[in-house]
């Protein structure tokens, strides 16, 4: 039986692509980790952690992620005219858990000051700089689209979410 055959035989028992089964799915597309972050009203650094983030286009430079609306960081980011992406290296499984706490997130991480002010979270592998293009309602997220204003990238190796867990990703420098 080939993988195809398994794979179509497993889907038949669970036809329904709402809920936990969903979830359970996406789990399985392993993924890298950012911290998007921003200032706030009052012009304090924030940030969350945020697997939804992909590139969009090359001309021009666009990137987007997502949150879900009821989340508490949904006010903070839809007042944002700016933000900043950034890539977690396979180093900093903290620097992620600490970004999904109802703490004062950038007071536990060392930091950087990036354009417009941004805060940008120090040992990344990349950053990548936005000013907001567009928000897009989707189901229960938003998609906030991002016009790329600046990248920097380090020496580095990713951290990825799959499956539940972090994988620290150890790469041949020379890929």
């Amino acid at each position: 039986m080939s993988d195809t055959t398994r794979a179509a035989d497993a889907s038949t028992s669970d036809t329904n692509a709402a809920g936990n089964t969903f979830r359970h799915a996406l789990g399985h597309f392993a993924t890298g980790i950012t911290v998007i972050s921003t200032l706030d009203a009052q012009g304090k650094p924030y940030g969350a952690t945020v697997s939804s983030f992909s590139s969009l286009s090359l001309d021009p430079p666009l990137i987007q992620w997502s949150l879900t609306t009821t989340s508490y960081s949904y006010p903070i980011f839809g007042q944002a005219k700016h933000f900043a992406v950034n890539i977690l290296a396979s180093d900093q499984e903290d620097v992620s858990r600490t970004f999904c706490k109802p703490i004062d997130r950038f007071a536990q991480v060392e930091s950087l000051i990036g354009l417009e002010g941004l805060p940008l979270v120090a040992g990344c592998l990349g950053w990548i700089e936005c000013s907001l293009e567009r928000e897009i309602e989707a189901g229960d997220h938003t998609i906030f689209v991002g016009r790329v204003v600046r990248t920097r990238v380090a020496d580095k190796s990713p951290l990825v979410h799959w499956r539940g867990c972090y994988h620290p990703l150890e790469v041949d420098p020379v890929c």
